[in-house]
């Protein structure tokens, strides 16, 4: 199940200067602050690691906490592209990271998510328990064909849907190659 969000804003030059700096079976929610969920086996399997990059590279880590505690792939991680595909939409294995609603009284809608520079936050999968008032999460963004061979760069936002001048709350930003 995808999750279509609400049109928004232009995407604040923030998170893409946040992802360029870290170099059809859908569902629509039915009322602000609900998700859609999906089964159980879905929070499992995520692209898992076969190598690290030169992390000099890349430049530091991202800092993980407060609504974003987990990334996959890790920063510097080397995935081959297989691990990147995902032809069952119930078991995504693009990149994906698991986030609380802890604050967020509209959940999923506080999250934006960039990759290689351009907004994905339309085609993202959530992954989560309940869809009454849910806690936590995962979110994907894992399209069938998975990704191309090369460095990647990811960027998610955590910000105010309704209000583009109120501070966003939190940047995680991170790269990881694709092997072929």
């Amino acid at each position: 199940m995808r999750l279509r969000f609400l049109a928004l804003a232009a995407l604040p030059p923030l998170l893409l200067a946040a992802a360029a700096c870290s170099d059809n079976n859908s569902v629509t929610a039915t009322s602000a602050g609900k998700i859609a969920s999906q089964t159980p086996q879905a929070v499992q399997g995520t692209a898992a690691a076969t190598a690290t990059i030169d992390q000099s590279a890349l430049g530091p880590a991202p800092v993980l906490g407060g609504n974003i505690t987990a990334i996959s792939p890790a920063h510097g991680a080397k995935v081959t592209q297989a691990q990147t595909r995902s032809p069952n939409p119930q078991n995504p294995q693009g990149l994906c990271a698991q986030v609380n609603f802890e604050g967020l009284p509209e959940n999923a809608q506080w999250f934006r998510v960039a990759f290689d520079g351009v907004e994905v936050t339309e085609k993202l999968v959530w992954i989560v328990k309940s869809t009454t008032d849910p806690k936590d999460g995962r979110v994907c963004y894992s399209p069938a064909e998975g990704f191309s061979v090369g460095r990647h760069s990811v960027a998610i936002a955590v910000q105010d849907p309704r209000n583009a001048s109120v501070p966003t709350r939190q940047v995680v930003a991170w790269k990881f190659d694709v092997t072929p």
